[in-house]
């Protein structure tokens, strides 16, 4: 007996070619999480696949998972954004690269999670708007980490246990994911990153503001500095490697 088909909708993260005719594509679903799956005759399709499996476009996906084997079937594609202007604009298309990346390191197969969909879409949604592209990123960042189990503490210190909102800057330390007050930071730490209080008001808010209301959220040059060198440093930290996406976003523009 076949296996039953799903349908779902997803991003497409990643495309290859598989032998003479086929391609493995991965996704991030909203029913499935992060999916691999081969797509039969993908590259001679001339209805089923044709300009749907393109890097970050979003699909609504019918799929089966066999028995045996990790790879899902993908028995069709309907395209629901292609995100063009990611394509076109090298910019908006290396903040897109980062979040794709992180999406790829920072999620197992086949675990969903809607959250992560969403901030995903959002991301991409608001690059394909040509929203500030690091902002974009900043924004989905600092929302991804609590979602993966992550969330940095941007309220205390965590060697005091004191308010940092009285203080006129703090740090970050990457290694721990919180933040250190003027005072203990004195002290020295090798680890940490220092971020204005405007900067830590204005990540602490992301954290909390519901999705639609995101984007009202506005970054200076020095708050986007400072906040791309924390969750840079941060992230690296985490997942124990190089993020090879972040030279692009940063020599590009703000």
């Amino acid at each position: 007996m076949p296996a039953p088909e799903k349908e779902t909708a997803a991003v497409v993260l990643d495309c290859r070619d598989h032998g003479e005719s086929d391609k493995i594509v991965t996704f991030f679903c909203e029913q499935a999480g992060r999916l691999s799956g081969i797509a039969k005759g993908a590259k001679r399709s001339k209805r089923r696949f044709v300009n749907k499996l393109e890097l970050f476009s979003s699909l609504y996906l019918t799929y089966s998972l066999p028995r045996h084997g990790s790879l899902a079937f993908i028995a069709a594609a309907e395209l629901q954004s292609s995100f063009l202007n990611l394509r076109k604009n090298i910019t908006l298309y290396n903040a897109a690269t980062v979040i794709r990346e992180f999406v790829l390191i920072g999620t197992s197969e086949k675990e969903r999670d809607d959250r992560v969909f969403e901030i995903l879409h959002w991301a991409l949604q608001s690059l394909d708007k040509k929203r500030p592209p690091q902002t974009v990123v900043i924004l989905f960042l600092i929302r991804f980490f609590e979602y993966i189990g992550y969330r940095p503490d941007l309220l205390h210190c965590h060697h005091c246990g004191q308010s940092v909102a009285a203080q006129q800057s703090a740090a970050f330390n990457y290694i721990a994911g919180c933040l250190v007050c003027e005072i203990c930071s004195s002290h020295g730490f090798q680890t940490t990153v220092p971020l204005s209080l405007g900067t830590i008001k204005l990540l602490a808010n992301a954290q909390n503001q519901p999705l639609e209301r995101l984007h009202r959220l506005h970054f200076s040059l020095q708050a986007r500095n400072e906040s791309l060198d924390m969750l840079h440093r941060y992230g690296r930290q985490l997942f124990q490697r190089d993020i090879h996406s972040w030279e692009a976003l940063r020599g590009k523009g703000k």
